[in-house]
């Protein structure tokens, strides 16, 4: 049974105003709203998740027997947003959270939030989120960030509104990046706000938002509802960059650790099962059924069966979204910690002492990592 959680409102976010109305159209488009449970039983794992295309491996696992296989009991608990997973973890509501890697540094250090003490238990994909721009820009004549320019010159002084999932997100700093490479300052000439994954697409149809950076299904919802246009992938910016790792609270590690070893062969099993293409129609419809089933099938397979519409009549493949599974793709290594820490640092997210930084890099090793602390 896959759990809904009831806390929809996303803490710490910047939410814009008619956040009610696109909250019920979103919320049902990810599968609508259950209610908490309490834990069925002592031995059972509780595991957040965000409604995205990337949280596929929990679904498999779970929906496939993986779980089941490993003699794991695990339920499944459905957040709106990270900050929502983010006080769940703190507040030790879950044993496990599929999580922005940027969102394990962020909880270490106790940035907008009181600090916990995490460890990250593997990678979960690399890649697959992408920029999309409202279908307004492109009718003024955006085409790309060279062009995007061009127009906040001609509406100047307004400024765009584009949203993030996260401050401690690669959504963050890809989009910072997307934009200074176009030479627009992301903190002067555009306005950045955070909003949950399941509602930056309402907000750009209601014309509170021009445009975000996000997971998929909803860069492809905007696409084909006629509401925008996918103007960069993160494949394009940072290809095979870090993406969703599992995090868990050390202490539950620690307690339970043969459970956090069979929860890891787990999924790494669902992460290969979604990695081969002919898994991907199967795939795709267990999503559908379980996480979107008010979307279109259509929207849901349009980035992980290719070629992806991007809409304007481009296409791209679907290898320029999530990657689920690859050589040592679910291995964390120092040097992807000092990556992330420095991305976060250079968007001003984060900033830690030298003491803090060694803490979060060590954090970040999971168990099965050989690779040495430098």
């Amino acid at each position: 049974m896959i759990v809904a959680n009831i806390n929809h409102v996303e803490p710490g976010g910047k939410i814009l105003r008619g956040m009610s109305g696109a909250l019920s159209a979103s919320m049902q488009a990810a599968g609508g709203i259950h209610p908490h449970s309490r834990r069925s039983s002592p031995d059972e794992l509780r595991i957040g998740y965000v409604p995205l295309t990337d949280a596929a491996p929990l679904l498999v696992a779970h929906e496939l027997g993986y779980f089941a296989k490993h003699g794991l009991r695990v339920r499944l608990v459905r957040a709106l947003g990270w900050g929502t997973i983010r006080d769940h973890v703190i507040y030790q509501e879950l044993d496990a959270a599929h999580a922005p890697a940027g969102l394990l540094f962020s909880l270490l250090a106790g940035t907008q939030a009181p600090e916990a003490d995490v460890r990250a238990i593997m990678l979960l994909n690399l890649q697959g989120n992408a920029i999309t721009l409202s279908k307004r820009l492109w009718q003024k004549g955006a085409r790309d960030g060279k062009t995007l320019k061009q127009v906040l010159r001609m509406e100047s002084p307004r400024k765009p509104v584009l949203a993030v999932v996260s401050w401690n997100s690669s959504h963050h700093y890809l989009l910072r990046t997307w934009l200074q490479r176009a030479g627009i300052d992301p903190d002067r000439d555009v306005r950045l706000t955070v909003l949950p994954p399941a509602l930056v697409g309402d907000h750009m149809r209601m014309g509170q938002i021009d445009g975000f950076c996000s997971g998929e299904p909803w860069n492809s919802a905007a696409v084909m509802s006629g509401d925008g246009w996918i103007a960069a992938t993160s494949h394009d910016l940072a290809p095979g960059h870090v993406e969703k790792i599992l995090l868990a609270p050390a202490a539950r590690m620690q307690a339970r650790p043969e459970e956090f070893a069979a929860l890891r062969q787990a999924l790494l099993e669902a992460c290969e099962f979604c990695g081969k293409a002919k898994n991907r129609p199967q795939l795709a419809g267990m999503l559908h059924q379980h996480l979107f089933p008010k979307l279109p099938l259509r929207v849901v397979q349009n980035s992980l069966l290719g070629p992806c519409d991007l809409g304007a009549g481009r296409v791209a493949e679907s290898s320029a979204f999530a990657i689920f599974h690859g050589k040592d793709s679910h291995l964390t290594t120092p040097a992807q910690a000092m990556d992330l820490i420095e991305q976060l640092e250079s968007c001003r997210a984060l900033q830690l002492t030298p003491a803090q930084r060694r803490q979060a890099v060590a954090a970040y090793l999971n168990h099965r990592s050989t690779v040495p602390l430098t």
